[in-house]
């Protein structure tokens, strides 16, 4: 029988750390490896204006935050039809669903803890978007 070291592992990134700053700024420490013992660390540092892009919108509320293996988004505007996506930080659509109501659950229990970002987007109101990030634990 012939052992496999790891070999055919798939690319896989985590979030290993994410340390607010006394200047409001947030530092994230993570990996990436495509084999067994060779990880690439990557460390960013988001400052004020990134982090105002990214924290929760008004009008679009996630609950709770951070999650676990489940989330609720709640927008705050009258629609008839929302997309909502969630994004990893590499911009990859991880999830993809569209929904009528006012709250929706998202199943996150499959997705690895790291940092996501949420966009909703809704046509009929001239390609209204919301946005937000979460945490997977």
């Amino acid at each position: 029988m012939e052992k496999k070291c790891g070999k055919e592992k798939k690319i896989e990134e985590r979030l290993v750390s994410a340390i607010l700053n006394r200047d409001g700024s947030y530092v994230l420490a993570g990996t990436s490896a495509e084999e067994l013992g060779k990880e690439n660390w990557k460390i960013v540092k988001l400052e004020d204006k990134q982090i105002e892009d990214l924290i929760e919108n008004k009008l679009m509320q996630i609950y709770p935050n951070p999650v676990k293996d489940y989330c609720y988004v709640e927008i705050g505007l009258d629609f008839d039809m929302a997309d909502i996506y969630v994004y990893d930080m590499a911009g990859r659509v991880v999830q993809q669903l569209q929904t009528r109501n006012r709250v929706t659950k998202i199943n996150t229990s499959k997705i690895p803890q790291g940092v996501y970002i949420i966009k909703a987007n809704i046509p009929a109101q001239q390609n209204k978007n919301l946005s937000t990030k979460i945490v997977k634990e």
